[in-house]
């Protein structure tokens, strides 16, 4: 009887449409609630049905190459006793 119920609440369960929509990967680029197709295999390339990813590459930026109001303010030396004691007591 217990098997009954189950196959039937399995049953009556819809399929999980996913709504957050992301950039790159993801399932296929059909979309089950438009068509009714169920996709149960996860797609490794992009959702674009095989085209390929363009990007830019920008240069990477070093510590010492931001602007000042980006930068780290130093520690004092009270900050860095509290830090190395642990934190609050």
């Amino acid at each position: 009887m217990a098997s009954a119920f189950v196959s039937r609440a399995w049953q009556t369960i819809k399929p999980h449409v996913p709504l957050i929509k992301f950039r790159k990967g993801g399932l296929s680029a059909v979309d089950p609630r438009s068509t009714g197709a169920e996709t149960s295999s996860h797609s490794g390339g992009s959702a674009g049905g095989g085209k390929k990813a363009q990007f830019t590459s920008r240069p990477v930026i070093e510590d010492y190459q931001l602007p000042l109001r980006y930068r780290r303010q130093p520690l004092d030396e009270k900050e860095i006793a509290y830090i190395n004691r642990g934190g609050p007591e």
